[in-house]
């Protein structure tokens, strides 16, 4: 079942649009300091009481992500608190280039949610050597599957399925990393259809 959506709120100031919350409650997943957002992009997940809403840019918003502070992964916000600023002084033309060249690179062309590491470390596709593999493609898989996991200084953090923009459940539809294989933060490691 999709996440009901919600938008934002906007704000000019000093050349810069605020992106501000239009609620009371926890802010999550939030966009990657620099990364380019154009209007309408999803920018996180903001939970009210006991629901979870996607959170997404007003459709004049567009910019590349400033983030001044160290985040949480969830952060608690009030009623029109900033949440980060975009710097709109790139060209919409410049950045719909450069989401378009990135998921290019990534997807080769696949359509999809992207699954992205959440720390550096090292990548691995099963629980231990000679074990199945967590997913193969074609997978269906639900909200709370494991995908993987990522080695930190001998610590082993599993990669959770936490749903897509729209659904709690999808389809494997690409493994765009290798067993045993280093990756860095932000890095896509799976695409997931519906």
């Amino acid at each position: 079942m999709p996440l009901p959506r919600l938008q934002s709120f906007l704000e000019s100031d000093d050349s810069q649009f605020k992106i501000l919350s239009p609620a009371v409650g926890y802010f999550s997943d939030a966009p990657e300091d620099g990364s380019f957002l154009l209007g309408g992009s999803r920018i996180g997940r903001l939970r009210i009481l006991n629901v979870t809403y996607n959170l997404f840019l007003p459709d004049d918003a567009f910019g590349k992500v400033i983030i001044d502070t160290e985040r949480d992964k969830s952060l608690a916000v009030e009623y029109g608190q900033e949440l980060f600023r975009l710097n709109p002084e790139t060209r919409l033309a410049d950045a719909e280039k450069k989401i378009i060249a990135e998921k290019k690179g990534y997807l080769d062309e696949a359509e999809g949610f992207l699954v992205k590491a959440f720390t550096d470390g090292i990548f691995y596709r099963r629980p231990s050597p000679g074990e199945p593999t967590y997913v193969k493609e074609g997978d269906k898989i639900a909200k709370g599957k494991t995908l993987g996991l990522i080695e930190i200084m001998k610590t082993f953090n599993h990669v959770v399925f936490t749903g897509t923009d729209d659904s709690d459940s999808g389809t494997i539809v690409k493994i765009l990393v290798d067993d045993a294989q280093e990756v860095k933060t932000g890095q896509p490691l799976f695409v997931i259809g519906e």
